[in-house]
């Protein structure tokens, strides 16, 4: 009896001792996919049995990520892979256009044998992150005049923006008066955050310089420079464009007043010589 056990149990393992399909490898063309992107995903598998083996039926299942399939089938048959040897198979696939920038987990089901087993590999959609820096208003008109300014960092990109840190630079073409360094945070895709500056401008459309600081949602880390300019106008161009009222000319009014008095004392002596 317990001879019979063993020889029913070599009978059962031993084929699957020499018979086992393993993914030798795996890579998608191209290695950056954004969302709405096409690639090709390229698995290989390797026979580290004993034994060739025939139908190998290699599955993907999409259901649980966002990729979807592009002109094939989810499914590929390998009608052979001899022992110690390769085959690959491909699958035409695309990136929903909605896809959040992340690692996705991929589950892959091999069937060859009666036998079934299901590995995971990997696929990764990227975005890049993008930030632009806009005027949003301003309430400094003229030169030398103190007021305050609103700036919008605007996320252009296709990936969230985290940890976002802003500094307004010194320079002599202004002078800051509100805290230069501002720490925002995140900014989501298609999103924006307003900051306020107070500053007073020391020349003619100064341009206000930024240094932008943050991470992407893979915790990559950015630093860039953004300028932006700010339109300031002197004291005649306000008045000539009519930003600003004419302020009170003394030294007209002055003037006037002098030659009223003149033109009265001129007209009192006139009298007593006529008299």
């Amino acid at each position: 009896m317990r001879r019979a056990l063993i020889f029913l149990f070599a009978l059962l393992v031993i084929p699957l001792v020499n018979a086992q399909i393993a993914i030798n490898s795996f890579s998608s063309n191209p290695i950056d996919v954004l969302p709405g992107n096409r690639l090709r995903l390229s698995i290989t598998l390797e026979n580290v049995g004993e034994k060739d083996i025939t139908n190998v039926l290699v599955k993907i299942d999409l259901t649980e990520i966002p990729f979807a399939p592009f002109e094939s089938s989810t499914e590929q048959v390998i009608e052979e892979i001899n022992k110690d040897d390769k085959e690959s198979v491909s699958f035409a696939l695309v990136a929903l256009p909605d896809a959040e920038p992340k690692i996705y987990k991929v589950p892959v089901e091999i069937n060859y044998n009666e036998t079934k087993k299901t590995s995971l590999i990997s696929l990764e959609i990227r975005a890049n992150a993008k930030l632009d820096v806009i005027l949003d208003n301003s309430e400094i008109l003229k030169l030398n005049n103190q007021g305050k300014t609103n700036v919008k960092f605007v996320n252009n990109g296709l990936a969230q923006i985290k940890f976002l840190k802003v500094t307004l630079q010194e320079s002599p073409s202004y002078e800051i008066l509100s805290p230069n360094s501002i720490y925002i945070g995140g900014v989501d895709v298609d999103d924006f955050e307003s900051e306020e500056f107070t500053i007073i401008p020391k020349v003619n459309n100064p341009q206000l310089q930024f240094i932008l600081e943050y991470r992407d949602i893979n915790n990559n880390e950015f630093r860039e420079d953004k300028n932006i300019q700010l339109k300031v106008y002197s004291d005649v161009e306000a008045k000539r464009l009519g930003l600003e009222e004419a302020g009170f000319n003394w030294f007209f009014a002055l003037l006037i007043l002098l030659v009223i008095v003149l033109f009265y004392f001129y007209r009192r002596t006139r009298r007593k010589h006529a008299s």
